[in-house]
């Protein structure tokens, strides 16, 4: 593949590969490995789930809210985030509860940065805010340190726990990296910089990343990758997840995919974490063409969201 950093291709790249990590995985959210293996064997093509094959869930859907927000305002606003995020909120696309509280009142109009606090006393540490950072990893993909605080901003309107804000920066540096990327990726020199990135607060991350790099050194069995990395919603169990899924199939955005899905627990979120990821490293055209032509396509579809990935090319890349 031509390496073009921050190309139009890779920015969509990641924007679509969120898109398509999630759809993939959202028929067997919830599901255990052994249960997917025992019902399909593998899941490699898109199926129907509680949606319709090849429908977006949450994930996509505040994705696509980020992205609007960064357009409009040319940057991070917290403010304008959280009514992006109260005016597209459709219940149909399966939010958690706890994030769909937060924004009922932020829609009542509690202020945002006291109403995640109000649902999640501390709060949240999910992985709700990671699932979500692909606009902001390509928007600030040449400034780490504004993108740490970008993530961290987009983060605390739904999810103010320091370990999903860490989460949401780890997995916005990651996006960032593999987009950036000038040539095939040395994947412990990926990890060496991603622990480089983390703050103090991030020591369980630097752990987890610790087991990245032992996994990829060995051919692990998947029951030991979920022991070591887990794969349910918590920031701390899915965030290295989707970096392993990655980094151990460099080669093909189909094989990182299909590996995390088929881990089993949160694999809509898993799968848009690997996607962003893998999207930004292969870009659009590595992404495989029988997946792409399964995603719906309604007001704010594929072609919307390849818009919208097009658009913060032009703005960062052209403009800036």
């Amino acid at each position: 593949m031509p390496f073009q950093p921050g190309s139009r291709d890779r920015v969509i790249g990641a924007f679509l590969g969120t898109f398509v990590g999630d759809a993939l995985g959202m028929p067997v959210e919830g599901w255990t490995a052994e249960e997917i293996c025992a019902h399909y064997g593998e899941v490699r093509e898109m199926l129907p789930g509680r949606l319709r094959a090849g429908t977006y869930t949450d994930d996509t859907e505040m994705m696509i809210g980020l992205a609007e927000s960064l357009l409009r305002c040319q940057g991070i606003d917290g403010d304008d985030l959280a009514r992006t995020f109260c005016r597209n909120f459709n219940t149909r696309r399966g939010y958690g509860p706890g994030t769909a509280a937060v924004l009922d009142l932020i829609s009542q109009g509690k202020p945002w940065e006291e109403a995640s606090q109000m649902v999640f006393p501390g709060g949240s540490y999910g992985n709700g805010a990671a699932m979500r950072v692909a606009p902001v990893a390509c928007f600030y993909a040449r400034e780490p340190a504004q993108l740490r605080r970008a993530a961290i901003v987009s983060a605390r309107v739904t999810h103010a726990h320091p370990l999903a804000m860490e989460g949401a920066a780890l997995q916005a540096y990651a996006i960032s990296l593999s987009l950036s990327s000038t040539g095939p990726i040395d994947a412990f020199k990926f990890v060496e910089k991603l622990r480089d990135f983390l703050s103090p607060e991030g020591e369980e991350y630097r752990k987890k990343l610790g087991c990245v790099e032992e996994l990829l050194r060995s051919t692990p069995s998947r029951d030991e990758v979920i022991a070591r990395l887990g794969n349910d919603s918590r920031a701390t169990h899915s965030v290295c997840t989707a970096i392993y899924a990655f980094l151990r199939h460099l080669e093909s955005f189909e094989e990182a995919l299909v590996y995390a899905v088929n881990l089993g627990g949160d694999t809509d979120t898993i799968g848009a974490m690997t996607g962003a990821i893998s999207g930004a490293y292969h870009g659009k055209d590595g992404i495989p063409p029988r997946w792409l032509d399964k995603l719906e396509n309604g007001s704010k579809g594929r072609r919307y969201v390849e818009e919208l990935a097009a658009e913060l090319w032009k703005v960062v890349y052209l403009a800036g």
